[in-house]
This record gives structure tokens, sequence and C-alpha cells, in this order.
């Protein structure tokens, strides 16, 4: 700056080279709320205060029940629906329009899309793992050419991950992680309201700058 200041170019000129050489941005702030709703036709109330009040960008929503066929419209969201293999189960994406995506995949229980932010693609998905059934590798394993979170209620207890206990299902699915090096986005207070237990997370391969908590509201008996 002392350069410029005692150079003969003038103030316009020096402007001029400082917008063109303002660094860019590396990367932009997701908001991503996670949701076992419990079944969307008792909680939509809780929704729609969750979406007014924290604005997310995605709303994922597990636990969605048979109400899924037909979802209320919210302004300025999409919605993604999947069907799962029990009543209480299946998978929801709410979008907000300003965001650039695609449906990768679709699954009983289970929604991939890529999102295209700042001109690179990652992959963003929904899970409904229902209690004693089994992990889906084979759906978890679509992601692996490129960056990939997928969030959803797992029903898998683990030490590793603030619960008491371990389940069976959460001991495949810590080896794993551990087999292929992936990460866990997991909160370290319950997201059970009916136990200590965290099963509501995401796995990722880079859980670097995501930062999450959990919203002590709502009349599930989850958190979101």
């Amino acid at each position: 700056m002392w350069k410029e200041w005692n150079s003969r170019i003038s103030d316009f000129d020096i402007c001029k080279q400082w917008r063109k050489e303002r660094p860019t941005t590396e990367y932009e702030a997701l908001n991503v709320l996670l949701f076992n709703i419990q079944g969307l036709s008792t909680h939509i109330a809780d929704l729609d205060c969750f979406i007014a009040t924290y604005t997310p960008e995605i709303c994922i929503l597990t636990g969605v029940g048979s109400r899924i066929k037909n979802p209320a419209q919210i302004p300025f969201y999409n919605w993604i629906c999947q069907d799962g293999t029990n009543s209480f189960g299946g998978v929801a994406m709410i979008i907000h329009n300003s965001l650039k995506t695609k449906i990768v995949l679709q699954a009983p229980n289970f929604i991939l899309i890529e999102l295209t932010i700042l001109s690179e693609s990652v992959l963003i998905g929904a899970i409904y793992i229902p209690p004693s059934s089994g992990i889906p590798f084979n759906l978890l394993e679509t992601h692996e050419s490129k960056n990939f979170y997928i969030f959803g209620d797992y029903n898998s207890k683990h030490a590793q991950w603030m619960c008491n206990t371990n389940n069976a299902s959460e001991n495949a699915l810590k080896c794993w992680l551990d087999e292929k090096g992936y990460q866990l986005i997991a909160l370290i207070k319950p997201t059970s309201k009916i136990s200590d237990a965290v099963i509501n997370f995401a796995i990722t391969n880079d859980a670097a700058r995501w930062r999450s908590e959990t919203i002590i509201e709502g009349t599930s008996d989850h958190y979101p």
C-alpha cells in the first residue's frame, strides 16, 4: 500500500486494481435442518415453526409417515419425497428454490441429490433406518465419487457418539466407517427425548467446517 500511495497512479486506478484482486469465497455456509418428525400429519406445526425461525436451505425429514404422498406446500421450497418400508418410515427433503439440485437416487427410506454450490457439486442424502434393521451399505456407497453428506435417523447406538450402549447395527456401522475412513457430523447432546442416545447424525467424507447443535424444541420424540 505504501508503494501505491507514493506512486503516480490515480486513486481510481488503485481502487479498480483492488477490486480485481479481491479474494474469492472458498466456501458458502449451508444451513441444514435434520428432524425425525414422527409423522408429518401430527407435527407439521413444528416444521412450519422451525423453517420460519431458522430459515434452513435444506430440511431433511425422517419418520414422515403416510402423509408423505400429499405434503403441504411451503412458500419458496420444493419437496422431494420417498416412501418407507412401514407406516412410520419414509424420508423427505425440503429444498429452498434458490438452490440448484438434481435427484441422483431414490429408494425406500433413502434420497440422494446432487447440489451445485460455488461451481462445486456435492451429494446430500436423507436416510431412515427402522429399528432392528440392517444398515443399507449398498446405498451409502453410491456416493464414493464425490464429497457427500448423508443425514438421517440411523437408529444406531455406539459409545463413540455419546450413547451409553452399543447395538449390533452400530457396531457394523462403526467398522464400516473405520474401514472407509469416513466421519460423523454428530451432536454431543441426545437427539432422542426418550433416551440419552444420539441416533440422528450425518456420515461424510469431510466433516471440516461443519457445526452442529441440538434444538431443544418441538413436540416430536426427537429433537431437531
